[in-house]
């Protein structure tokens, strides 16, 4: 056995498999990988994306197993079951105090062919969800990717429910976001709309009658390497703030994609003086940055999960507010400089409300002024009043708080005044006014091609800004990977023992996540873990 080093973890005895004989294999943690490392000697240290400082000589322990999943989210979950169940040795850590993730707010998830459907009557044309799919996506992702999907959904959820024991509500439709003919009928419900109730909770009591371990506050960092540079396992911060490794035969990360990374969002365009992120805490980007740091491709056709938002605080999220005056619509839609850029009625027109908040992206600060008259806004009041008879929320009353906290909206008497009072120059935006109004008044936008049943101009008064930002919930895809989601390496090759599953390694989508065919992230996590698990277990088996 290796010499222990005393820790608060050894201390409570808190290990989920205790110490692994590790003598003569050769980890990063015990041996340097490289020569430079080696030039340094034992304490050889590194700093991780997140800044955490990761000195191999402080390693409290090691401990080891056949599998380690690293993330407990909707796939992770579904990796370590199927890991356990074909009777490996498996460790899950997941760095939050809960296993669930970007899984909890699942509401359903995509299946063709199930068991359910079957028995309901259901029938699905494969070839337009295809072409809804890969078409919204202009034909760029591998339509092999969702093949594979589509051939096994049927029975991963099947899987999902009788084997493992998650529960679905036995209703089967299309998620009111989705409107395509001829592919309805593919959402499965979770019980109580949640899959945290139907999948997550279920999922963790199945994965601990297996004999799985689970390591919980326990943050994957970096790999560990074997002295031929091949990966060995994973160093990771425990909740006691300790250094632990473990060594693993094979590795599957699932750490829920990098909405928390600020630097690659930084990079990919995104302004964070502006931008609210949703949705669950901690998606660093742990995953996706070790395994590009170990020669992995990157993936460029990173899709996002994200709409439009007036307000960072004052009203809710989602709602009627929302429903009513962040789609689009009869707005007019100006940058900082009074420019209008797109056909704001785009979100309606493809039946797509995730898409709202493509085209602000690339404006200055990623916002955009969504103004319209008082005209706009009691047709909008009429429009959501039904829905806000349900939330049980006044939509009169959340302008009033935007409008007295200065949250994004304003209010004026005159274009003039209104542009002074959301700080922008006042004959930049009063020209972008009078132009689009021309365009109303000829009924025809000659630029954008905007609908004529949008085309309402701005001259009843008082006017209104509600200055649009973007909300996040997460970017999905990171990493370059095979159909069998091992990551494929940029100097050609691939990491044999390690698998990019979930929000870390999806390539279904290419920018905007598409709502027309509901379900089918959550479907290809669920595809993801099974699929990675069955190929570890191969790697075991020798």
């Amino acid at each position: 056995m290796n010499e222990q080093k005393f820790s608060r973890r050894n201390f409570l005895g808190l290990s989920a498999v205790g110490v692994a004989a590790v003598a003569g294999m050769g980890l990063a943690g015990c041996a340097p990988k490289t020569e430079a490392e080696a030039k340094k000697g034992a304490k050889a240290a590194t700093v991780n994306s997140s800044g955490i400082e990761v000195d191999k000589a402080n390693i409290t322990e090691t401990i080891s197993c056949d599998i380690l999943v690293v993330g407990g989210g909707f796939a992770g979950l579904a990796a370590a079951v199927q890991a356990a169940e074909n009777g490996d040795d498996v460790i899950l850590i997941e760095a939050q105090t809960t296993l669930g993730g970007n899984g909890q707010g699942v509401e359903g998830t995509f299946a063709v062919d199930s068991k359910y459907q079957k028995e309901q009557g259901v029938t699905v044309d494969r070839s337009i969800i295809m072409q809804e799919e890969l078409g919204k996506a202009q034909w760029v992702p591998n339509g092999l990717f969702y093949k594979d999907l589509i051939d096994h959904s049927g029975d991963n959820i099947q899987w999902a429910v009788e084997t493992c024991g998650s529960h679905i509500s036995g209703l089967i439709d299309n998620y009111p976001c989705g409107a395509v003919a001829g592919a309805v009928d593919t959402f499965h419900w979770w019980e109580e709309g949640a899959a945290y109730v139907g999948y997550i909770q279920p999922m963790e009591k199945k994965l601990r009658s297996l004999g799985a371990s689970i390591d919980l506050n326990t943050r994957g960092l970096e790999f560990s390497y074997a002295e031929d540079g091949s990966v060995a396992g994973i160093i990771a911060l425990d909740a006691f703030g300790d250094l632990v490794e473990y060594a693993a035969k094979a590795v599957i990360l699932a750490t829920g994609g990098f909405a928390n990374d600020d630097k690659r969002l930084k990079k990919l365009g995104f302004d964070l003086n502006t931008l609210e992120r949703i949705g669950t805490p901690g998606h660093y980007g742990d995953g996706v940055n070790m395994t590009l740091a170990a020669g992995a491709s990157e993936f460029n056709g990173v899709c996002y999960l994200k709409y439009n938002r007036i307000s960072h605080g004052s009203v809710e999220i989602f709602g009627p507010l929302w429903t009513g005056f962040c789609f689009g619509g009869p707005f007019l839609w100006l940058n900082e400089d009074g420019e209008r850029f797109v056909d704001e009625s785009l979100a309606l027109r493809v039946g797509n409300v995730v898409t709202q908040s493509a085209p602000i992206h690339n404006q200055p600060n990623c916002t955009a002024l969504s103004v319209f008259d008082q005209k706009v806004y009691d047709q909008k009041i009429a429009e959501t009043k039904a829905m806000a008879d349900e939330w049980g929320v006044s939509v009169e009353e959340q302008w009033k708080a935007i409008l007295e906290t200065g949250d994004d909206g304003f209010k004026a008497d005159t274009l003039e005044e209104l542009a002074e009072k959301a700080g922008v120059d006042p004959t930049a935006f009063k020209a972008g006014v009078e132009e689009y109004n021309a365009v109303c008044a000829a009924g025809v936008d000659g630029l954008y091609g905007k609908e004529k049943e949008y085309l309402q101009p701005i001259t009843t008064p008082p006017y209104y800004i509600g200055r649009i930002h973007e909300v996040m919930e997460g970017p999905l895809g990171g990493v370059v990977c095979d159909r069998t989601f091992r990551p494929l390496l940029e100097e050609g090759g691939r990491l044999e023992n390690v698998f990019v599953i979930g929000l870390d390694g999806i390539m279904l989508y290419r920018d905007v996540y598409p709502m027309d065919v509901p379900g089918s992230a959550s479907a290809e996590c669920l595809h993801g873990g099974r699929v990675s698990a069955n190929e570890a277990h191969k790697i075991v088996a020798g």
